[in-house]
């Protein structure tokens, strides 16, 4: 676990240093609004206007400079006397601030508390009057986005206004909704209304793209489960009270548990908001909230990313096509990415040592027959080649290729490498080619993100008929695994190509802002070479999963893994569980539904999934049949489909 230690008050009297200048994170302040029934400063006849109790633009605008932060959360109602921003000096230069103040609606007026949805109809009505005049102005202004508070309840009346007046709209202002971890003063590590409060809003309205969350950070906080699920929401950034510090003779610190959900959240380039107050004793050595900025900052500086974490980084969520690999020729660049993984071909050189190793004991009067099938640009020849070396076996290799421009990248190894006599080149697909030999060890790498979704089973049907009785095929066997997922980015993202075909496609992807609702499990396995029945001899697959929701959720599809057995006990995975530290060449898969599932905690969640056949082409077939019937996604294939 990574510490930060107590910030020194008169360290942070200093200019900032260069890290926290490039710390990446956008800070904000939250200028508080004033208590219900604060009455409104009489106009000034003359100097210099004051707040009495009511914040002014120039005010929150000077404060945000002077303490070094990006933005100011700025309540925008002036109560009875509607004009907001309307004494700043600067109000005629907008686009000179609008970008950097977000406006908080008001929570009151007079001494009325608002409430958008109150069975007092006068209460429900002066609320909605006053959040379109809200709304109407941060539109007129141009600000990035106003901010409200999550309702204690269901609030359609509320949902109906955002809809219309901003989401449904030309505007571009987005709502961010400020959600407390824990709702009230509960103290319930289980306690989950704020998540279903945030639920019920998103949904009422449309789960759209521009309704976020400000995550507020409470003084007692949930269960791990609950403060992960968090990350699988459009999360805009934290609020950050400083009466979460605890203060102490040499500076402040955050509990441990806080500290780590913080550094939880870098992780997603959430931005931070600071509110409450400079504690007393530091506002008196002259100390102000760039105190806790800096707190902030070092949390970020202590963190640790691995090269492959930073590899990945311009990844994260990002949508791909699966590869069409017996359809199109894949680029050099592909080629070479899969090439610097350092995990996946070190296990190849493994397994094929110990096959190698195992064979050489009965077959002691030639050479062993080495068939790589899909040699592509030679990394499994090389690695066979040294598993050769280390086991001390004389072998005959056939790299077989149907790419023509690998092919050239293959002959020029065979010439560099000093491979002639050892390796003969094939330019053929494997499942036509006329093998000259019969092959002891037959090497490929033809899987996929759901382990058989780039046709491994029909390209090695096709090959396994040149494998001498007795033979080893690597891998031996694989299996797909499948987990229902919540995941606001990864739907939003497949909703906005607004067609049905996207919705029923699957996608290779990095899945970063997401929270398994269940843990992966077993979906179809394929075993190499094909056993005698009753193993299927159909590559068609059929098979009902159940999982148990391990907490509440929204269902936005399901997240698919795969592991494969290459020989023996040598493995390759990239399940969550049992993931090969290091491998990148695959990324999991994601399955969409078209529609949300809200998924209660102890549900049993039902799908069914088929792997299919027919007309040159394979697909895969999804629906959901519990707690809710979702459609049958993908039918005969009509949207997304790998090519034989």
């Amino acid at each position: 676990k990574a510490t930060v230690s107590v910030l020194n008050c008169t360290a942070l009297r200093a200019p900032q240093s260069a890290m926290a200048q490039h710390h990446g994170i956008h800070f904000g302040v939250d200028i508080e609004e004033p208590p219900m029934g604060t009455p409104v400063p009489p106009r000034p006849r003359g100097g210099k206007d004051t707040l009495r109790g009511y914040p002014l633009l120039d005010d929150a605008l000077n404060t945000m400079n002077n303490q070094e932060l990006d933005f100011v959360c700025l309540p925008m109602m002036q109560q009875h006397a509607f004009e907001p921003f309307g004494r700043s000096a600067r109000i005629l230069q907008v686009t000179s601030w609008c970008s950097m103040v977000v406006g908080k609606v008001a929570t009151w007026s007079g001494n009325t508390k608002l409430d958008y949805d109150s069975e007092d109809q006068a209460v429900a009505q002066l609320s909605c009057d006053i959040l379109r005049k809200e709304i109407a102005y941060a539109s007129h202004s141009t600000l990035p986005a106003i901010m409200l508070e999550l309702p204690n309840k269901a609030s359609p009346n509320l949902a109906r206004i955002l809809l219309s007046t901003i989401l449904k709209s030309m505007s571009y202002v987005n709502v961010w909704v400020r959600v407390p971890l824990m709702m009230g003063d509960s103290r319930d590590p289980e306690d989950n209304t704020a998540w279903l409060m945030w639920n019920a809003l998103r949904t009422l309205c449309h789960n759209h793209n521009r309704l976020n969350v400000m995550l507020e950070v409470t003084p007692h906080l949930p269960k791990p489960e609950i403060l992960q699920r968090w990350v699988a929401e459009p999360i805009k950034g934290l609020v950050l009270n400083t009466a979460l510090f605890s203060h102490e003779k040499d500076g402040c610190s955050l509990t441990d548990e806080h500290q780590n959900f913080l550094m939880m959240m870098h992780r997603f380039k959430s931005q931070v908001i600071l509110s409450g107050k400079v504690h007393p004793r530091l506002g008196s050595l002259g100390i102000d909230m760039r105190y806790y900025k800096n707190y902030v900052v070092n949390t970020k500086a202590t963190m640790q990313f691995t090269d492959q974490e930073r590899e990945e980084a311009p990844y994260h969520d990002y949508l791909q096509a699966p590869l069409q690999p017996l359809m199109d020729n894949l680029e050099s660049q592909t080629y070479e990415v899969f090439e610097k993984d350092p995990v996946k071909y070190a296990q190849y050189e493994e397994a094929a040592f110990q096959a190698m190793t195992d064979m050489k004991k009965e077959i002691t009067d030639r050479k062993l027959v080495l068939m790589i099938v899909g040699a592509g640009r030679g990394p499994l020849v090389k690695g066979a080649i040294n598993a050769a070396k280390r086991s001390q076996t004389d072998v005959k290799v056939y790299a077989v290729e149907k790419n023509p421009n690998a092919i050239v990248t293959l002959r020029g190894l065979l010439r560099s490498k000093d491979w002639e006599g050892i390796v003969e080149i094939v330019e053929s697909d494997m499942r036509v080619w006329d093998a000259p030999d019969q092959a002891d060890i037959m090497i490929s790498e033809l899987l996929g993100s759901f382990g058989d979704n780039e046709l491994s089973p029909e390209c090695l049907d096709g090959a396994e008929r040149f494998l001498r009785k007795g033979g080893v095929m690597i891998p031996e066997s694989y299996r797909s695994y499948l987990a229902p997922l919540q995941s606001h980015k990864l739907h939003t993202d497949v909703l906005a190509y607004d067609d049905l075909t996207h919705i029923e496609t699957a996608y290779v992807v990095k899945i970063h802002s997401g929270f398994l609702i269940s843990d992966a499990k077993q979906c179809f396995e394929y075993v190499h070479p094909k056993p005698a029945l009753p193993y299927p001899q159909s590559n068609d697959r059929m098979l009902t999963i159940t999982w148990t929701a391990k907490e509440d959720a929204l269902c936005h599809g399901f997240a698919g893994y795969f592991d494969a057995t290459l020989y023996k006990d040598v493995m390759i995975s990239i399940h969550p569980e049992t993931f090969s530290e290091g491998m990148f060449s695959w990324f999991s898969i994601y399955f969409p539904i078209k529609t949300p599932q809200l998924i209660k905690k102890g549900d049993t969640i039902t799908a069914t999934y088929w792997r299919i056949t027919g007309n040159g082409k394979v697909w895969y077939e999804w629906c959901m049949t519990s707690p809710q019937l979702v459609p049958v996604h993908n039918p005969n294939g009509r949207s997304y489909w790998v090519g034989l």
